[in-house]
């Protein structure tokens, strides 16, 4: 077998988890659903080729929590979902699942069989559901991707694998399942390359970000690494408003810890000073000096609205002048409310319940 696969395990089932895991405070299910057509690009471009990105894509929230409350969940471990409807250049429509492992490395056989095995049952369930919503006697497509965010690179110099097989035999009756897979760690030795591709793919950034986390375990070492891609971003060419939604997440992605963040707060203060721009960082989020509260009130807001509005446009298409302006004028605490609601929301109007 090519060294770019995994080999199957025929090992016995490991035993089956009970518990499941709440993967809402992952960045990555934001990061999926705010860059989705760049997240491809990097991750799977052979897939991002066949899209037509003039279609806008459907981002299936209510639809993969049915499935995953009809699987069973890993035990112990965090990840994120995004189940994604696309129309191909073809004119068929296909079903994107991108599964992201965030913590627990899948190392030894057993790990990797019950994550292949966990892919698979995805896979089937997702036919299974949309199959019998259009009474069809074959499924539509489904492309299965699975992202590693914690996996660590392989040091018996071989390359990385870009697929993982889950094989089950009994018998003379056998199951084979082949899927994509993308370590994060790969890009480490392709940095140059993120930061040529990062003025014009903010997902890249994000990689970026998880790689510095991820090379600096101890986070009391993350505030220059932090401070290093804040800087980028200018030079990347970014707006103000590009750069709040950015830092947003690579500020949660990297993870500093609370006792940095003043230090944080006064060079971030000073980039803002050298650019002539200002937005939403963590000092805003929290609230670093009760001094700057009422100051950073309003910049909070006006952040946590234009994270809102990019959100529901990216699920419902172009929003009617009133919900823009309801959004724009809403306190804190009904964006937050509203955020929250997007999650499971099948309608515009069921974002606004509160």
């Amino acid at each position: 077998m090519p060294a770019s696969e995994h080999q199957p395990v025929d090992d016995p089932r490991p035993e089956i988890p009970l518990s499941v895991i709440d993967d809402h405070d992952s960045p990555w299910k934001d990061a999926l659903e705010l860059y989705f057509p760049q997240a491809l690009a990097l991750l799977a471009p052979g897939l991002h080729a066949i899209i037509d990105w003039d279609v806008p894509v459907i981002f299936l929230d209510k639809e993969l929590q049915a499935v995953k409350r009809a699987s069973t969940p890993a035990q112990g471990r965090r990840h994120a979902d995004k189940l994604v409807q696309v129309q191909l250049l073809d004119g068929d429509e296909a079903f994107l699942l991108v599964h992201v492992e965030i913590q627990g490395r899948l190392s030894g056989a057993q790990a990797l069989h019950a994550f292949g095995w966990r892919m698979l049952e995805y896979k089937v369930l997702i036919c299974q559901r949309e199959r019998r919503k259009r009474q069809s006697a074959l499924p539509p497509r489904v492309y299965s991707l699975g992202v590693l965010i914690d996996q660590p690179a392989g040091d018996d110099g071989q390359e990385s694998p870009t697929t993982l097989t889950y094989q089950d035999s009994f018998l003379d009756q056998q199951t084979q399942f082949t899927f994509p897979i993308v370590e994060l760690e790969t890009w480490r030795s392709r940095w140059d390359e993120l930061d040529r591709l990062a003025p014009e793919n903010p997902f890249a950034v994000l990689i970026m970000a998880q790689l510095q986390a991820a090379g600096h375990p101890d986070k009391t070492t993350r505030l220059t690494p932090l401070i290093e891609l804040h800087r980028s971003l200018y030079a990347y060419g970014y707006t103000r408003d590009a750069i709040g939604r950015l830092l947003r997440l690579v500020e949660w992605i990297v993870g500093l810890p609370p006792e940095l963040e003043t230090e944080y707060l006064l060079a971030a203060r000073q980039l803002e000073q050298e650019h002539e721009m200002s937005y939403v960082t963590i000092a805003e989020r929290h609230g670093m000096a009760k001094g700057l509260e009422q100051g950073l009130e309003k910049g909070l807001q006006q952040g946590q609205a234009g994270m809102l509005l990019d959100l529901v446009q990216r699920r419902f298409g172009p929003l009617p002048d009133d919900i823009i302006q309801r959004i724009q004028t809403a306190s804190a605490s009904q964006l937050k409310t509203w955020s929250l609601n997007i999650l499971d929301a099948t309608g515009l109007e069921d974002v606004f319940q509160d």
